[in-house]
C-alpha cells in the first residue's frame, strides 16, 4: 500500500483554529464594550462639566447680589438640589464658606521653612509683617467667599462627581485695617 498524499487539517489543527479564532473574536467584542463604556463616561463629563458651568454662573449671579448688600457673613450657606429633564439623573450640592487661605503666624512659618528658610530667619521676617499678615487675614475673611459646587451622578452602579471651585468678593471690598496686632 503506498501512504496517500492527502492535504487538508487534521481535527486538532481546525479545533487550534477555532479557538484562536473564538478568542481573538471575544478580545475585539471585549475592547468594543470597553470602547463605548468610556464614550458614555466622556459623555457624563461633558454633560457634567456644562451643567455645572451653568450652574456657579447661576449661583455666582445670586449670591454676588447678597454679598454687595449684607457682606460675606451673610452669604455663608450650604444648597443641593437637581437638574430638569433631561438631566434628571445629575444633582449638585453647593456650599459657600470662608476660604481656607490662612496667612497666620504658624501656617507663615510653615511655608517660609518649606520653602528652605531656617525656623529662626522665618521667624524674624514674620515677626516683623505680623501686622501686615493680621490685615491680611482681616481682608480676607471679611471680603472673600468660596464657592464649592460639587455635580453627582451615577455611572455604572457607582457615584461620579465633577467638584467646581471659585471665590466671590463684593463689588466694593470692606477694608478696616487694624494698627493692632491680633493675638
Amino acid at each position: 500500500m503506498k501512504p496517500s498524499n492527502r492535504s487538508g487539517f487534521t481535527l486538532l489543527e481546525v479545533l487550534a483554529a477555532t479557538m484562536i479564532f473564538a478568542l481573538c473574536v471575544f478580545a475585539i467584542i471585549d475592547s468594543q464594550r470597553t470602547s463605548q463604556r468610556t464614550i458614555v463616561q466622556s459623555e457624563r463629563y461633558f454633560l457634567a462639566t456644562n451643567l455645572a458651568r451653568l450652574k456657579v454662573t447661576e449661583l455666582e449671579l445670586k449670591y454676588q447680589r447678597e454679598l454687595n448688600a449684607n457682606g460675606a457673613s451673610s452669604v455663608i450657606k450650604e444648597e443641593s438640589g437637581g437638574f430638569e429633564a433631561p438631566y434628571q439623573d445629575f444633582k449638585w450640592k453647593m456650599s459657600l464658606k470662608e476660604p481656607e487661605i490662612d496667612f497666620s503666624p504658624e501656617a507663615m512659618e510653615k511655608f517660609m521653612t518649606g520653602l528652605g528658610l531656617d525656623k529662626e530667619e522665618a521667624s524674624n521676617q514674620i515677626e516683623k509683617q505680623k501686622l501686615v499678615l493680621t490685615n491680611m487675614n482681616k481682608m480676607i475673611k471679611e471680603n472673600f467667599i468660596e464657592l464649592r459646587l460639587e455635580i453627582i451622578w451615577k455611572d455604572g452602579g457607582r457615584d461620579s462627581s465633577l467638584p467646581i471651585v471659585t471665590h466671590l468678593m463684593p463689588d466694593k471690598p470692606k477694608i478696616q485695617l487694624t494698627s493692632t496686632v491680633e493675638n
